[in-house]
């Protein structure tokens, strides 16, 4: 249960980083989760668009971040 506090804290940490730095993006990241919650799986949406994963893919998916990318 600890460990699932501090990851969801240093989780929200970084996004509200992310947010104070926010400029305009176009890729994203996030995790795959089971039915307790457990991460079981990760995903980025890249810069260019393409779309990779690890782990066990889930209906549960979070979108917990986003890349920022050098303009075009």
């Amino acid at each position: 249960m600890r460990k699932k506090l501090v990851l969801a804290l240093g989780l929200s940490a970084a996004l509200v980083a992310g947010i104070a730095l926010a400029r305009p993006n176009n890729g994203d990241m996030g995790v795959y989760l089971d039915d307790n919650g457990n991460v079981v799986g990760t995903w980025v949406m890249s810069c260019d668009g393409v779309f990779s994963y690890s782990g066990t893919r889930t209906s549960s998916s979070v979108t917990n971040g986003h890349l920022v990318c050098n303009p075009r």
